[in-house]
């Protein structure tokens, strides 16, 4: 039967002057438990502490000694811990890592040309040297019918070693190349190969007969294309890859 709270219990209470309603409920909370562990022989309750921050507003913190002790066992113990050289490190927290995450860690193994296309350039055109020119995402930049030209950015440019130093010179003299390219489709079309310089950024670019082959192979803003550079007869070419 639970026993009502008296005055009496109430007769060693230190009355805070800055106590509000909630602090005379968390008082009254704290008496009848310590009355009722009393009456049961059991371990004192937690205790509350009130503290007052920057803002004015009062703190309360529970704390129980066996845990704090216990927490402060295990610290000490991780503290102990060496590196094998007997030498004291620092703690170090374990992250957990979720599957995904383990499995996002093995290599992602670089991209290759598909064969079809590899049997066309190296079987039949005898292409030598092929490389990965970029991989990107077509914008509406890309598709515009008024600018007919497809982007190769400098930033995103695997590598420049698709030009030998005389072809790269003439590019940066700003005269444009005729090259071969395949498009999607493995059709072999004439398009122009330049370079631009746009205040502190480069890129080359594919223009002039661009539109056709963004007609011809449908493609649309939000495509992932790659662009591979090949030789075929020690002249640089191109095939265009719609993933």
């Amino acid at each position: 039967m639970m026993e009502l709270l008296s005055r009496d219990d109430f007769k060693d209470t230190k009355v805070d002057p800055n106590w509000g309603p909630f602090d005379y409920l968390l008082h009254v909370v704290h008496v009848d438990q310590q009355k009722f562990q009393k009456s049961h022989n059991a371990p004192p309750p937690p205790q509350i502490l009130c503290k007052q921050d920057h803002t004015g507003f009062k703190l309360r913190f529970k704390f129980n000694n066996s845990v704090g002790l216990k927490r402060k066992r295990n610290l000490k113990a991780v503290e102990e811990e060496d590196d094998g050289d007997g030498d004291r490190v620092a703690p170090k927290l374990k992250q957990k890592r979720s599957k995904k995450q383990e499995k996002s860690v093995c290599p992602i193994p670089p991209p290759d040309l598909p064969p079809k296309f590899r049997q066309l350039i190296v079987e039949e055109m005898g292409g030598r040297g092929l490389v990965l020119v970029i991989q990107k995402t077509i914008f509406f930049s890309d598709i515009n019918p008024t600018a007919s030209r497809f982007s190769i950015p400098f930033s995103q440019v695997k590598t420049h070693d698709f030009l030998n130093e005389a072809e790269a010179k003439e590019l940066d003299d700003k005269n444009p190349m005729q090259v071969l390219l395949l498009d999607p489709s493995m059709k072999g079309t004439s398009i122009t190969l330049n370079k631009w310089v746009m205040g502190s950024s480069s890129l080359y670019v594919l223009t002039n007969t661009w539109n056709p082959i963004v007609k011809n192979n449908q493609l649309k803003k939000g495509d992932t294309v790659q662009l591979w550079s090949f030789r075929m007869n020690s002249l640089p070419c191109f095939a265009l890859i719609k993933l």
